[in-house]
């Protein structure tokens, strides 16, 4: 999979460009605050969705105007595609493929796809559980809609619960809770089920690119830690309401879960170095994109945000070597004179 054509208008601070990357590596250069990040946003919005930055769709809009566009032009193994999405500053977005509106956006996900790995991924490894479930959710939903869908039912549903947890003494409370518990263990299974088979693979991978890269110094070990089955979820859901009721909220279920990463065998998150934690999440990220092409049958387009002036010589040569025949798309490495690269420079970009 690689992009063909990239057309920004209006978006942050872009008012307008059209960018038609190689299909190997590519370099947006350029100081700080001049909208290298905004182009990979703009991309990955495909790919998940959203922005990997957490802004709210209107504040994509470039400031001062109501509308802005992406349209993305990238070929597959089936055929060359066009998606768009229009973001508005007072309405929703949105989302066409061919020219089709779209309505779910379980239905837009996942014919593009994309890795993203940019500083803030080091929270992966450092960071609390949410952020490792994210890392998986976003993964697991551009190789396989369904789980998206899930995913999304899910997070209605336990919405609907926390809320009635709030107000115990609604007119068929039990009743109420009994229902959304049930739907709830059956999705929450499902997820379960992709998510450990998703990280025994991914482990894979990880073990032999850290392997690689250290030279067989370290092993690393990811493991999903709560697999439970349907009827387990229904008994921990249904069988806690009172001490759920004292708390407000639902003691249960998917969005407690954690993955286990360890390095020699002790917990990455305490006892990794910095280096350490960046060259398993980078491992991770790589990793991401080998289970995609092994799945889909063929890589997704890789993006790296300002990464590179943070790597040692040994982990950029690592990067630049095992992407090779791989659309690749970087920010600010103006030490690299590699590949085609760009010219970004307040929100214009030249060659």
């Amino acid at each position: 999979m690689y992009i063909t054509k990239i057309i920004y208008k209006n978006y942050r601070n872009i008012e307008y460009a059209e960018i038609k990357p190689d299909r190997e590596v590519n370099v947006f250069q350029g100081f700080n605050a001049q909208g290298k990040t905004n182009l990979l946003e703009g991309i990955y919005y495909f790919a998940c969705g959203k922005s990997f930055r957490g802004a709210c769709d209107r504040e994509l809009v470039r400031i001062g105007q109501d509308e802005g566009s992406v349209t993305i032009c990238f070929s597959d193994e089936e055929r060359e595609r066009t998606h768009e999405v229009r973001l508005f500053s007072g309405e929703r977005k949105l989302c066409f493929k061919e020219g089709i509106k779209i309505s779910r956006m379980s239905d837009f996900i996942g014919v593009f796809r994309a890795v993203l790995f940019s500083p803030e991924h080091l929270s992966i490894i450092k960071d609390g559980p949410g952020e490792r479930r994210n890392f998986c959710d976003i993964a697991i939903s551009q190789i396989y809609p369904a789980y998206m869908a899930a995913l999304s039912t899910y997070k209605k549903l336990l919405t609907q619960r926390n809320a009635l947890l709030k107000e115990p003494e609604t007119v068929g409370f039990y009743d109420l809770i009994h229902v959304i518990s049930l739907q709830m263990a059956k999705e929450a299974a499902f997820i379960s089920a992709h998510r450990d088979r998703y990280i025994k693979r991914l482990h894979g991978h990880v073990e032999h690119l850290i392997y690689n890269m250290t030279g067989g110094m370290e092993k690393v070990k990811l493991s999903y830690e709560t697999l439970l089955g349907e009827d387990e979820y229904v008994r921990l859901l249904t069988g806690n309401i009172e001490k759920e009721i004292m708390a407000k909220t639902t003691l249960y279920g998917i969005q407690k879960d954690d993955i286990s990463v360890t390095l020699n065998g002790l917990d990455s998150r305490v006892y990794a170095s910095q280096g350490q934690q960046r060259s398993i999440a980078l491992a991770m990220k790589v990793a991401e994109g080998e289970i995609s092409n092994e799945i889909c049958g063929e890589y997704p387009v890789f993006l790296f945000d300002d990464i590179m002036s943070e790597l040692d010589k040994n982990r950029k040569a690592f990067i630049l070597t095992g992407l090779y025949d791989k659309q690749v798309i970087i920010t600010g490495c103006d030490d690299i004179r590699t590949g085609k690269i760009f010219n970004v420079s307040n929100g214009s970009v030249l060659l």
